[in-house]
């Protein structure tokens, strides 16, 4: 009988070990569901995954606006973490699409709290998401954000306000008198609404062009300004975005 207790604390350092433990594991996405952080700020995202064994986990990932790339039922992920519960891991990192998302620091505190701030201001909103067509009659760079923005006159007569991207990264693809057709995230700076464009197309050239991903961050995050001063570092700082990291 003295040897049950002596057995039970081998098994219970057992199982303590393999959740301090960090793993590896690769499956297909299942389903995708957002709750609510611990104190209600924010939402984040939780992957439900079928492992290469048939195994269903439980992913806890982050806030949506902070992951590197778009997941969605169907895609592959790999990710590494550690077990919170039987089937259920705190990630750390997430592989989709060839792009790494570093959601957690080593010691697994979250990386998406050292800018708190600018999530908690973060402008983009898919939910208001809406459709612009119309002539350029003005491009100009917002000072505040460095960004370049357009004035469109819309097809009903209305002048319309678009952020778009860094003058680097539009390399001359619009310029005044071009039409466009641009979707975006209407929202509210300073009192006054734009439009954030998500994607753009060009009528003169039929030039597509990805703007930003469907949570409002910049696709030319990580990617090299050309021949700027700057060239080589990340531009990741957008309009408040808030992740501050580059895609790998």
């Amino acid at each position: 009988m003295r040897t049950l207790p002596r057995i039970l604390m081998i098994m219970l350092a057992g199982i303590a070990c393999l959740f301090a433990q960090e793993i590896e594991v690769t499956g297909e996405v299942v389903n995708i569901d957002e709750v609510a952080y611990e104190d209600g700020a924010f939402t984040m995202l939780q992957a439900q995954i079928r492992t290469r064994t048939q195994e269903m986990i439980m992913l806890e990932l982050g806030p949506a606006w902070y992951i590197e790339s778009d997941i969605a039922p169907g895609d592959e992920v790999t990710v590494r973490g550690r077990y919170l519960e039987a089937s259920k891991i705190r990630v750390r990192e997430m592989i989709c699409d060839n792009v790494t998302s570093t959601i957690r620091s080593e010691d697994y505190q979250p990386l998406w709290l050292r800018t708190r701030l600018r999530a908690e201001n973060h402008l983009y909103d898919p939910r208001t998401e809406e459709t612009v067509e119309g002539d350029v009659t003005d491009l100009y760079i917002d000072e505040t954000s460095e960004t370049m923005e357009a004035m469109v006159q819309a097809q009903n007569g209305e002048l319309v306000r678009v952020r778009l991207a860094p003058e680097w990264y539009l390399r001359s693809r619009v310029r005044v008198g071009d039409e466009l057709e641009v979707r975006g995230s209407a929202v509210k700076d300073k009192g006054e609404t734009m439009i954030m464009a998500r994607e753009m197309r060009n009528l003169r050239t039929n030039l597509e062009i990805a703007l930003r991903n469907a949570q409002g961050f910049p696709d030319w995050c990580g990617k090299v300004k050309g021949m700027h001063k700057d060239q080589g570092r990340p531009c990741c700082e957008d309009e408040q975005i808030g992740r501050g990291q580059g895609r790998q």
